[in-house]
């Protein structure tokens, strides 16, 4: 009778060779998945010189119109601990200042208007681009409607901004002069009104941030510096102000959340003494704040509320 290896020795012998495949593939597969992992989006840091209004004032999205409610509390003596109520606290409450900002679908400021309690208009200031979206002038009107004032913005043959005038009926009232380097940013200022004249020079890291204004007296001696850092994805974190060499006046220091909301701001100036704190808070799905409560000695100063209408909802 013929040696016949049986059936159970087949299947046993399967079951341990599957096993041992799996063995290889599972950890040959985990190794595979480790080297496919999408890698984080690197993060891009917009020079100064690139960034329009929106980006300057740490708005996100395609905004079309920004309405702001202020309301003045000082008098009211609401402490900082009421902050939970603001919806009670200005249920019955007519704001005292309404403006209103409206931007180009590309993010620049287009007009704005400023009404008191009784929605009349205080000012109104409108400004007007060219093709390549390039500011070349503003009029400011006032309650009446009447132009008070006006500015006109110069080029060079590069497109970047080299002046900008400011004017008194027909007359130039302030005029500003800007050096520039190889990719437009402003690395000074030269400010004149009348036989006045002030200077301003710019420094840039290599993200093209502004990190140190140093401001000049009409006899070129160097009277206030302002230093500024950022986080690792290019929002201003602190802004020191100096005057007569190391000598710290005023301080600002904001923080953010890892989304990129802006949650506080403080604000310290030495030489009077005053400090305040500005928190941000009902933050819309593109991060941008739609409350902020101005507090100063844990008493709630002002109360701003706003309303965002972004060209795509």
């Amino acid at each position: 009778m013929p040696w016949r290896v049986s059936t159970n020795f087949y299947n046993t012998h399967r079951i341990i060779v599957r096993h041992v495949r799996l063995f290889i593939l599972i950890p040959l597969l985990v190794v595979i998945c480790a080297g496919c992992k999408k890698k984080p989006d690197p993060i891009v840091i917009t020079p100064d010189i690139k960034k329009n209004h929106l980006q300057r004032n740490h708005i996100y999205g395609g905004v079309k119109i920004i309405k702001t409610n202020t309301y003045f509390m000082a008098a009211d003596s609401i402490m900082v601990e009421d902050t939970a109520n603001i919806s009670k606290l200005l249920r019955r409450r007519k704001p005292d200042i309404i403006t209103t900002q409206q931007y180009t679908s590309d993010g620049y400021l287009l007009q704005f208007v400023k009404f008191n309690q009784q929605k009349d208009t205080l000012l109104k200031r409108d400004y007007h681009y060219n093709d390549l979206a390039l500011a070349t002038r503003w009029e400011e009107y006032d309650s009446t409607g009447i132009m008070v004032t006006r500015g006109k913005y110069l080029y060079d043959r590069n497109k970047f901004l080299c002046g900008e005038q400011i004017f008194n009926g027909d007359s130039i009232a302030i005029a500003f002069a800007y050096n520039t380097d190889g990719i437009g940013n402003i690395t000074s200022v030269t400010q004149s009104m009348g036989d006045f004249t002030m200077h301003t020079e710019n420094k840039y890291n290599q993200d093209g941030q502004v990190v140190k204004i140093v401001e000049y007296e009409p006899n070129g001696r160097a009277f206030k510096t302002v230093k500024l850092e950022y986080d690792n994805y290019g929002d201003e974190v602190n802004r020191c102000v100096y005057k007569s060499g190391d000598k710290l006046i005023e301080y600002t220091y904001n923080q953010y959340s890892q989304e990129g909301k802006q949650l506080k701001t403080i604000y310290e100036d030495k030489i009077h003494h005053l400090k305040e704190t500005h928190y941000y808070f009902d933050h819309d799905r593109y991060c941008n704040w739609l409350t902020e409560v101005l507090v100063q000695d844990n008493q709630i100063l002002s109360i701003r509320k706003r309303q965002i209408i972004y060209y795509q909802n």
